[in-house]
């Protein structure tokens, strides 16, 4: 790894730190379907729900939002900020890899009466915009984890990017739990996420901003489902999964269940970066 910390180079070396060949079974498409009908349960988070609506109002006050613009929501799941964003914008590209997520999100189409939401199934990846977009948002995916991906987003980005992801902090007390208690293993570390992104527009020279957001996420599930979402994490570990420790799991839900809901708690940091790249450009000697 190179030892300017002021340029792209080094950045890439180092987000390459992080990453492991789990990182891959996150960007197929049938862990999101799995997601997909629980995803919005995050949405009756008051954590979340403001988190979300202070992202919708920065981006409006700097004019990434405006009745002109049209937007590239990318890897936009269940569509939490498109039909936010559909209201304030000409019209919305909401891609995802994931099917299941897309069904979702066209249900709240069709519910909402939108007429300028343009879903397109596609992974981002091998995927080729037949266009740029005035603003391009992108919100926690692991496309972001990888600064080659980054840069082709910043090639569709006309103007304003901005990005919500993890900012280091991820941890779930029933998760850690399990791993600990039936795998006699600790959760892998968490990259900087956001950090690293905000450094490397920093680096090309763009001058971005960041803002933090620190809480907990409250979920209740029913037992199963959270089962089953737990299963496919811990499968995303590497690690197996036999039916004897599958029934150990499911044992250790129920003991914790209420009225046969599990309710996890996770504490997170997010962030919350922003750039215009039209803005004039950082220089380096």
């Amino acid at each position: 790894m190179g030892s300017d910390p002021f340029s792209p180079e080094f950045w890439k070396a180092y987000q390459k730190r992080f990453h492991t060949e789990e990182d891959e079974l996150f960007l197929k498409p049938d862990f999101w379907d799995q997601m997909a009908e629980s995803y919005d349960d995050l949405e009756a988070t008051p954590f979340y729900q403001e988190m979300v609506e202070t992202v919708i109002s920065e981006m409006e006050a700097a004019g990434a939002l405006a009745p002109e613009i049209t937007l590239l929501d990318l890897c936009c799941g269940t569509g939490t900020y498109t039909v936010r964003f559909a209201r304030r914008v000409k019209e919305v590209w909401a891609l995802d890899i994931s099917p299941g997520m897309l069904r979702v999100l066209e249900r709240k189409i069709e519910e909402q009466g939108l007429k300028n939401v343009r879903p397109v199934l596609a992974d981002w990846r091998l995927y080729s915009p037949p266009r740029k977009f005035e603003t391009v948002f992108v919100s926690m995916t692991p496309i972001l984890n990888d600064l080659e991906e980054f840069d082709r987003i910043l090639g569709v980005t006309e103007r304003y990017l901005a990005i919500v992801q993890w900012a280091g902090l991820r941890e779930n007390d029933f998760y850690r739990e399990i791993l600990e208690r039936f795998f006699n293993r600790k959760p892998r570390k968490r990259g900087p996420g956001a950090v690293v992104l905000f450094n490397y527009l920093f680096s090309l020279g763009y001058p971005a901003e960041i803002r933090f957001f620190s809480g907990i996420w409250e979920r209740a599930r029913p037992l199963e489902k959270e089962l089953k979402r737990l299963l496919f994490k811990i499968r995303g570990e590497g690690l197996s999964v036999d039916s004897r420790k599958e029934n150990e799991i499911r044992t250790f839900l129920s003991e914790r269940a209420r009225d046969g809901k599990v309710i996890s708690h996770t504490r997170v940091r997010i962030a919350f970066v922003f750039a215009d790249l039209k803005k004039e450009a950082l220089a380096f000697a």
